[in-house]
């Protein structure tokens, strides 16, 4: 997992983006395929997977995740919902990365 940054340049411009540093989290995931997640997302389900985390996970929305990879963020946290032992996050495949 890699943390969600905000960044100014030296001209003033606002710059999206995740830290260089990686840390570990362990996730458990499954496909989004409800009926109520079908709806909300429409075709983007398909690009949608759930993770459970343990609640001592420190990931907030818009972090990024790495999954089969190191480094390379595959998904970002679009929601976190936290529950009395664990917290549930739907994890967004991104497409294309810019300003690599």
């Amino acid at each position: 997992m890699r943390r969600f940054e905000k960044t100014v340049t030296e001209e003033g411009v606002a710059k999206e983006g995740y830290a260089k540093e990686a840390e570990t989290v362990r996730l458990e995931l499954w496909p989004a395929s409800s009926k109520l997640q079908s709806e909300l997302y429409g075709e983007r389900v398909n690009d949608i997977l759930n993770a459970n985390a343990n609640k001592s996970a420190t990931i907030k929305v818009k972090d990024g995740v790495c999954i089969d990879s190191q480094t390379e963020v595959t998904h970002r946290v679009i929601s976190k919902k936290v529950y009395t032992y664990h917290q549930v996050l739907e994890l967004e495949r991104v497409r294309a990365t810019r300003g690599r």
